[in-house]
């Protein structure tokens, strides 16, 4: 139904487009028939109603119709084609005498004022026609732009992607392995030390335990950086695994899953996991919140990821004062959203504290 509106009205606007040196030849004739038609039905006219009354307003409508679809010099054809028929109709309608010489007057001071109306007409539909093309060039300029910009995001995430991985693999091949090395060998060291009865026995146990747990945050880390893609079906234990995580860190934190949540690609699932970790993280470094409530939910026309916090709020455009205040964590999540078709909205509570960040991807997105 859309696609036959639009077609209809750009047929429209091919019919009454006004730079009509390019008309192809069919239209060209056709706007030519319409436009002696009108003539000749006015030429008609004036003649019924007699010598004494004149319909010379009406002849503008085809000299103004030739200026739009057939240029200024056609007008000019038009609006002396048109004085003719006048004063053709008049003579008959006079019975075949002589024309009064107040009608020639007439004929004679009217064509002046079409021909200064054709000037204007034409001025007028030159500066249109002028705007249209400033409008279009512009707006072609915008779309490249906005075309550039999305590339140059999709560029920014993938270059960002590829060396969180180099990082994360950094991390887990290199400084986790370093860090187990140590452990070890201090393992050791306070193995020969107990033997030995040494008082520092019980310090190097206490080194031993930091290197582990150096060593399993540095695997955890490594992890989330290797995170560039994220299989559909384990997006919700993935989701429940940070909450879980935020849980034993101190914070009340809740995952729920409502309906078919199942995303499209390995890449979408990636980033709606992105989306909700920074959400998360930004939330427990920033707000302060007791509780944080992380929903997947899905309906039939879109797939929603829901992240809302008790803490204390975000600024009435969080988008932008959080930014510059706290860094380019909300820019990100904003663009990661955009990236895979969805939109991110921000609603700090105005009744209480707190703030609520949902993810609406569509249905189409979702699933194309």
């Amino acid at each position: 139904m859309n696609v036959n509106v639009k077609t209809k009205r750009q047929k429209a606007a091919d019919w009454l487009q006004l730079n009509i040196s390019g008309l192809p030849t069919q239209k060209r004739s056709r706007a030519i028939l319409i436009i002696v038609t009108l003539m000749i039905i006015i030429g008609l006219s004036d003649y019924a109603t007699g010598i004494n009354v004149s319909l010379l307003l009406f002849y503008l409508i085809p000299v103004t119709l030739a200026i739009a679809w057939l240029g200024w010099r056609s007008a000019v054809l038009v609006a002396i084609g048109s004085e003719l028929l006048r004063l053709i109709g008049d003579f008959f309608a006079n019975g075949g005498n002589d024309l009064p010489t107040w009608n020639w007057w007439n004929a004679i001071g009217a064509l002046p004022v079409f021909l200064i109306l054709i000037w204007i007409l034409d001025a007028f539909f030159s500066l249109n026609r002028q705007l249209e093309q400033r409008v279009k060039d512009r707006t072609a300029a915008l779309v490249d732009a906005a075309n550039t910009r999305r590339q140059l995001e999709k560029e920014l995430l993938a270059v960002g992607s590829r060396e969180r991985n180099l990082i994360g693999h950094e991390l887990h091949d290199e400084i986790c392995q370093h860090l187990v090395g140590t452990a070890l060998a201090a393992q050791v060291l306070a193995q020969r030390l107990n033997e030995k009865n040494s008082s520092l026995a019980a310090n190097a146990e206490t080194i031993v335990s930091l290197l582990e747990e150096g060593a399993d945050k540095t695997r955890k880390l490594a992890h989330g950086l290797l995170l560039s893609e994220l299989e559909p079906e384990k997006l919700a234990d993935k989701l429940s695994e940070i909450a879980e995580q935020a849980s034993r860190d101190g914070v009340q934190c809740r995952f729920t899953q409502v309906g078919d949540t199942l995303v499209r690609d390995a890449g979408t699932a990636a980033h709606l996991f992105r989306i909700a970790h920074e959400a998360l993280r930004n939330a427990l470094k920033h707000a302060a919140p007791r509780h944080v409530d992380i929903s997947l939910v899905g309906s039939v026309s879109a797939i929603e990821l829901i992240i809302h916090d008790d803490g204390k709020g975000m600024p009435l455009d969080p988008l932008r004062e959080t930014a510059e205040k706290s860094g380019m964590g909300l820019r990100i999540m904003s663009n990661r959203a955009a990236f895979i078709g969805a939109a991110l909205t921000i609603h700090p509570d105005r009744e209480q504290p707190g703030t609520t960040i949902t993810c609406r991807l569509p249905r189409s997105q979702a699933t194309a």
